[in-house]
């Protein structure tokens, strides 16, 4: 699997606009290192091992020219060290089986917590109890999506007598994906003089780990109830109307029709003065008016400056997909460049997408794999998905906050995420001309001509707008 997308790496025409710091640091012994062939066995000899076979050597040499039994001995004590350093740790990691639990997910921010167990290949033996495992040192090399060091520190276990069990904890982790590529155990008991390692292969022979795989999504805040009033407001008939996607329905202001009283009905709704002229009650009868429905579009091609305001417009994203999910929706997440195209095509973090059906576990997974690209080449456009004809929902689009008359200068316009309401024809701007009218445009707030319907002439005024503009994650809570 690493294999195939490491070639379609190499012809994604997107690059990674940003590169994130390391989470962790790579655990390398410095020195000859040689592994044992057929096996998962290597050892690592380090300076001072041929330093200290100089030191005996030296030794010995003095005690053949000076005849002296005493250097002899020395020498014979550094030779017995030299052997007992070099082949006691292989003793140790050859008795020691490693297995470690990984939870199978969690949310950017968090600190992951590995536990590891470390047993004893001959259990409750006497040999065991007379020899005790010291000193090993356990690796478990958790590498992410988007980093090359190990995001867990290597932990140290002081004495293993049958069993031990150790948890590894990482840093508060991006958001990401993250695979176990393997367990190792080391020693250089007791004197320090040769590293043995033993290599568990995730997957092979003996199951090791559980679920090698732990998926890290975006942060998720709530949001206030009145925020899809607050965007029918902003809206317009162009973008939204009373029809939605929402399953729940609540009585609107709208009179649609007056019919006969029946027993049930309120007093509150019996239109008096027609009841007078028809000589009957009549009561109002009200359209139900559902709550506005939505979709999502995040582009990942988009001016973004900084890898902050990135995460705050996936978090936003992730936020309002739950969101309209708990109020009985099903909105829908468009991603550019489109998700359909050859995988060929698409940036290397989306390839490896695990097929789910539409919904909010698969925009879950879209939003921790998605990171900010930007096309190899300048001709290149990106695809844009085909958004449909329902101009019934609307469609929110979070992008980059752009410079408007009257900002100050000290203001950060780089940290600020903006939420447009538009129009579900939108596409990119496709020539230079477009691209200046984009720019135009956008100084007044309003979404330019080429990012609405194909018939550029029968549109009439704005077809978005800026529903609102956040700079930080705690503002999400008071959309």
């Amino acid at each position: 699997m690493l294999n195939l997308l490491k070639e379609y790496s190499k012809k994604s025409p997107y690059l990674s606009r940003f590169k994130l710091p390391e989470p962790g640091s790579e655990f390398e012994l410095s020195g000859f290192e040689f592994e044992v062939p057929g096996t998962s066995y290597k050892v690592v000899l380090e300076a001072r091992f041929w330093i200290s076979c100089c030191v005996v050597a030296l030794i010995y040499f003095i005690a053949i020219e000076s005849k002296i039994e005493w250097f002899y001995l020395i020498s014979a004590g550094g030779i017995s060290i030299l052997l007992l350093g070099a082949f006691y740790p292989y003793l140790q990691v050859r008795d020691v089986l490693a297995t470690c639990a990984l939870p199978p997910d969690g949310v950017a921010g968090d600190r992951l917590r590995v536990r590891v167990r470390l047993r004893r290949s001959v259990e409750k033996s006497s040999m065991a109890r007379l020899f005790p495992i010291k000193w090993m040192v356990v690796r478990i090399k958790l590498v992410g999506d988007r980093h090359s060091f190990s995001v867990l520190r290597p932990i140290t276990v002081d004495t293993i007598a049958n069993e031990a069990w150790v948890v590894a904890q990482s840093p508060p982790l991006p958001r990401g994906v993250y695979r176990i590529e393997r367990v190792e155990t080391y020693s250089c008991f007791p004197f320090g003089l040769a590293w043995w390692s033993r290599n568990f292969p995730v997957g092979v022979g003996e199951k090791i780990v559980d679920n090698p795989i732990v998926t890290v999504y975006p942060r998720v805040s709530g949001v206030e109830g009145n925020f899809l009033y607050r965007l029918r407001a902003a809206g317009s008939t162009a973008l939204i109307s009373s029809a939605t996607r929402a399953s729940s329905t609540m009585t609107s202001a709208s009179v649609r029709s007056l019919r006969d009283f029946v027993t049930g009905d309120s007093p509150r709704f019996i239109h008096w003065a027609s009841s007078a002229k028809a000589g009957k009650l009549v009561v109002r009868e009200f359209d139900s008016e559902g709550l506005p429905g939505y979709d999502m579009l995040i582009d990942l091609t988009a001016g973004w400056k900084n890898i902050d305001q990135f995460e705050l417009a996936v978090s936003i994203s992730n936020s309002l997909l739950n969101f309209g999910f708990r109020m009985g929706g099903a909105p829908e997440l468009y991603v550019i460049p489109d998700l359909y195209q050859d995988p060929e095509h698409m940036p290397l973090c989306l390839v490896d997408l695990p097929s789910l059906p539409p919904g909010i576990a698969r925009w879950a997974q879209l939003l921790a794999r998605v990171e900010a690209v930007y096309p190899k080449s300048e001709e290149y456009e990106p695809m844009v998905p085909d958004f449909g004809s329902d101009g019934k929902l609307a469609l929110l689009s979070v992008r980059p906050a752009q410079v408007v008359e009257g900002t100050p200068r000290d203001y950060d316009i780089d940290k600020k995420v903006d939420i447009w309401v538009m129009s579900r024809a939108y596409r990119q701007a496709a020539s230079s001309a477009e691209k200046a009218e984009d720019w135009a445009m956008s100084q007044r707030g309003v979404i330019p001509a080429h990012a609405g319907f194909s018939d550029r002439r029968s549109a009439s005024g704005p077809l978005g707008r800026v529903l609102t503009s956040l700079s930080s994650f705690e503002e999400i809570a008071r959309l």
